[in-house]
């Protein structure tokens, strides 16, 4: 008994360092976006700021239009997400609960295409979307989401767990298919469908590669894009403002996250069940 109380101290103690160690940059990042004289030098590390300012945030909203890069960037993440989250769902309904020729084929290729990295289907996309004339705009950012892989393996994962009793009852009812995905799939899937959310947001926020080649203009930019911006048209290292921007832009999803990551938690545990 002893000697698993120690062992749970060991662990409790280990924990704790790590969540210092993961805080303290993050404490002192918020510390140097409201310190007024964290500009050329960068000051001692301290648990307040030196000097409580908003000037960081002031001088980078000046220096680059945040308030666009975020309206814009709240634009895509909407579209997307809803569009992923849909068809993710709608998708993993058939493929879960369907039957229809070569369904087994057609899941392992979705599962082949989740596989391949991104970088190695880049300039193919890139040559396409050019040839379609779609460059510098949203489209190719949005199109693509259409097919979200790993939503529909993840969807279809959470809705095998399912009973065929609740789609049989619905049926016996009178309900048809979309009737039944609506009514009855659905709303037992709430977790799944928050964990969609979750992800395809944090995906579309931090959004850099393919939103940097896509898009030339600086006024259709997304926020990710628009932090490496602001870091790059400095010739002096402001660390105040440079944090002052790395802050706004994490802020939502820091909120987001404090918010539903107990339904991440709950999918991921039904994702392992089975009927």
């Amino acid at each position: 008994m002893r000697k698993k109380k120690i062992i749970r101290a060991i662990t409790i103690i280990g924990l704790f360092a790590l969540l210092v160690i993961i805080l303290v940059p993050l404490w002192w990042c918020v510390v140097l976006a409201f310190d007024r004289t964290a500009l050329e030098v960068l000051p001692a590390p301290s648990i307040l700021p030196h000097e409580f300012s908003l000037f960081n945030f002031q001088y980078a909203m000046e220096m680059i239009p945040l308030g666009r890069y975020y309206l814009n960037t709240i634009f895509i993440t909407i579209v997307n997400t809803t569009i992923a989250v849909m068809t993710s769902l709608m998708c993993g309904y058939a493929f879960a609960k369907g039957n229809f020729i070569l369904k087994n084929f057609w899941f392992i290729f979705i599962l082949v295409v989740m596989m391949i990295p991104f970088e190695s289907r880049m300039t193919p996309l890139f040559l396409q979307y050019r040839k379609w004339g779609m460059l510098d705009s949203y489209a190719p950012l949005i199109l693509g989401n259409f097919a979200y892989a790993y939503g529909v393996f993840f969807a279809r994962q959470n809705i095998m767990s399912i009973p065929d009793s609740l789609r049989e009852a619905a049926y016996i009812d009178g309900s048809g298919e979309w009737r039944t995905f609506l009514k009855v799939i659905m709303p037992l899937s709430k977790p799944l469908i928050a964990t969609l959310c979750i992800l395809q947001v944090l995906q579309n926020w931090n959004s850099y590669l393919w939103p940097l080649i896509v898009i030339s203009s600086r006024s259709k930019q997304l926020i990710s894009v628009g932090v490496s911006l602001f870091s790059a048209s400095q010739t002096t290292i402001y660390y105040g403002p440079r944090m002052a921007v790395a802050l706004i832009s994490a802020l939502p999803l820091i909120i987001m996250f404090l918010f539903l990551q107990k339904n991440i938690v709950e999918s991921v545990a039904v994702s392992g069940m089975k009927q």
